[in-house]
């Protein structure tokens, strides 16, 4: 059934530390060249060196096993599979607040598009979740879609970035999560972005995954939406000292790169940074509400697809204006019904690539 993936398929299994050696074994190559696509884009975003990064990044190890000792012990594995160092791999699980930390004095960032149809506003009463993860182009191929069997915590699958333990998908407990970048002020030494999303997706019920963010003294901003198989979704703005909480309004929700909510405690400058956030949040809202109560998962593709503004659209595209170490575009779009727990994934702009659909029943037995 793999046959067609856009991306390497890899399982992992058991314990901590050896589900990490299985990852980083099973991904040697493929973690070898995220490290040296993060060399660059530490450079040119934060100027820094690849010593000074690893510096910056060993930093976190601490505050990373105060948060989860599981998680912390997963990354080692993954450093001693792949025979690469350990900080090495700690710099990967922290590239969001390496990368983004100095952007908001300037620069282009990414951008994402997420959006969540509940059983209320689609035809077959499934939950409809889906994104648009934006970035470099040079990223698109170092992902992998990871399944995780773990002891004693919910089974996973999910699609990362090769070396990094958490991003986007959904787990054998019926919780789902897609998420976007969040620029604020207050970025400090605190639990990263990626290790939040692997929180999440280990959460065996939605108060544990409001907990998987709420308890952790954050390092950075993001902004998680979170849906259940029994119909709920919540979607939280977190600043590293401040969240905002945002419910469906009739079963849609659709998110982007700023903070929806009006909150004095919290300094967004998300707009600044990428202005197409205001029209693609909108966009996404507008489109899904015409279909209300007709949603499926043809009606997230039309609406991840959508050009308008292009290239800065929702299905965003390279600005050929730009230094080429400045461009985006989507590289990954990804649909779950988390109801059927199937999930269709596309590699590359979903306007001109096909959306492959995977199963995952041995996950989810």
């Amino acid at each position: 059934m793999f046959q067609q993936s856009p991306f390497p398929v890899i399982s992992i299994a058991g314990e901590p530390y050896n589900r990490g050696y299985q990852y980083g074994s099973l991904c040697k190559n493929l973690i070898e060249e995220t490290s040296k696509f993060y060399r660059k884009i530490f450079k040119h975003r934060s100027n820094l060196d690849w010593n000074q990064s690893l510096q910056e990044g060993k930093k976190f190890i601490p505050v990373i096993e105060g948060y989860d000792s599981e998680i912390m012990e997963e990354i080692r594995g993954v450093a001693e599979g792949s025979g690469r160092p350990l900080e090495e791999i700690v710099l990967l699980n922290v590239r969001s607040e390496i990368a983004f930390s100095l952007v908001a004095k300037g620069g282009s960032s990414a951008g994402c598009t997420t959006l969540v149809a509940t059983p209320d506003a689609t035809s077959s009463k499934h939950m409809l979740i889906g994104q648009n993860w934006d970035w470099h182009p040079d990223a698109q191929a170092l992902n992998v879609i990871l399944k995780i069997k773990q002891k004693g915590r919910p089974h996973i699958v999910q699609i990362v970035e090769a070396g990094i333990i958490g991003k986007i998908g959904f787990n054998s407990a019926g919780i789902a999560l897609v998420a976007n970048a969040l620029i604020s002020d207050k970025w400090n030494l605190g639990v990263p972005f990626q290790v939040i999303l692997r929180g999440i997706l280990n959460a065996e019920c939605m108060a544990d995954a409001i907990l998987a963010i709420s308890k952790a003294k954050r390092g950075s901003a993001g902004n998680f939406l979170i849906a259940h198989t029994d119909g709920e979704v919540i979607d939280i703005e977190a600043a590293p000292q401040d969240v905002n909480f945002i419910f469906p309004d009739n079963g849609i929700l659709a998110h982007s790169n700023h903070f929806t909510v009006s909150n004095p405690k919290i300094n967004d400058f998300g707009p600044s940074i990428f202005p197409s956030t205001i029209f693609r949040r909108h966009r996404a809202n507008k489109l899904l509400t015409m279909e209300k109560g007709d949603i499926n998962a043809e009606s997230l593709k039309r609406v991840l697809k959508d050009h308008f503004d292009k290239p800065y659209s929702i299905c965003w595209h390279i600005d050929t204006r730009l230094p080429e170490s400045d461009q985006i575009q989507t590289d990954v779009s990804l649909i779950i019904d988390l109801t059927q727990k199937t999930m269709e994934i596309a590699q590359g702009p979903p306007c001109g690539h096909e959306y492959i659909p995977f199963t995952f029943e041995d996950l989810f037995q």
